[in-house]
């Protein structure tokens, strides 16, 4: 097998198997497709990808750069903590209070595309996830520097989130109409997701930090 076409494959079955667990992203995609809103399901899907995609880039000139770009992730990833923990504050309040299912997620009830934008970027799992696998590829040479296996790489990414998505989009509803007959047991479950992400990253990029001074 080629160079390029191993690195395509590897990296489409990483994305893919990394878009499965349970998140917000996906849960929003399956959420549309339960309302057999697929032009909405299509937009956010779109944009969340498109985030990634871009994210991705962003971690491959951070592995060069990484110093330079430290205090700025460090402010971003502290905004996604606040941003976090306020949609977790709401949904969970919204749980609370017993309140119905009704395409309430957060941030869907608006416009699809701008909710993909906006959810995929507050994702605090993008940037660590792939520097990770890009400096473990780069390792054992499947991922060199070369602007073509930046090409299949990204595409790759693309291809994989979408296909998870895909798979969400069809298998997902079927969660989402389970979790509407128990009532409140999506907010439950996406509040505490939000929840322990925006405490996730406090604790690793802040607190933690903070102690070993």
């Amino acid at each position: 097998m080629k160079p390029n076409a191993k690195l395509f494959f590897t990296t489409m079955a990483i994305s893919f198997l990394g878009s499965l667990p349970l998140g917000i992203l996906n849960i929003s995609v399956a959420n549309f497709t339960s309302h057999d809103d697929l032009a909405s399901a299509f937009g956010f899907s779109v944009a969340a990808i498109f985030v990634e995609m871009a994210f991705v880039r962003i971690a491959l000139t951070a592995i060069k750069q990484f110093e330079k770009l430290k205090r700025y992730l460090r402010f971003f990833s502290l905004l996604t903590s606040f941003l976090l923990l306020m949609l977790s504050f709401n949904t969970l309040a919204a749980a609370y209070q017993s309140e119905p299912f009704h395409s309430d997620l957060p941030l869907s009830a608006g416009n699809p595309v701008l909710s993909g934008l906006l959810l995929s970027v507050m994702n605090p799992l993008h940037l660590p996830f792939w520097m990770s696998w890009i400096v473990l590829l780069k390792s054992n040479r499947l991922l060199n520097d070369k602007p073509s296996a930046y090409n299949y790489f990204i595409c790759a990414i693309g291809i994989g989130t979408a296909a998870a998505f895909f798979l969400y989009g069809i298998a997902g509803s079927y969660v989402v109409r389970l979790f509407r007959s128990q009532q409140t047991g999506l907010n439950w479950v996406v509040g505490i997701i939000l929840l322990v992400s925006a405490l996730m990253l406090l604790y690793k990029n802040h607190i933690k930090t903070f102690y070993k001074l």
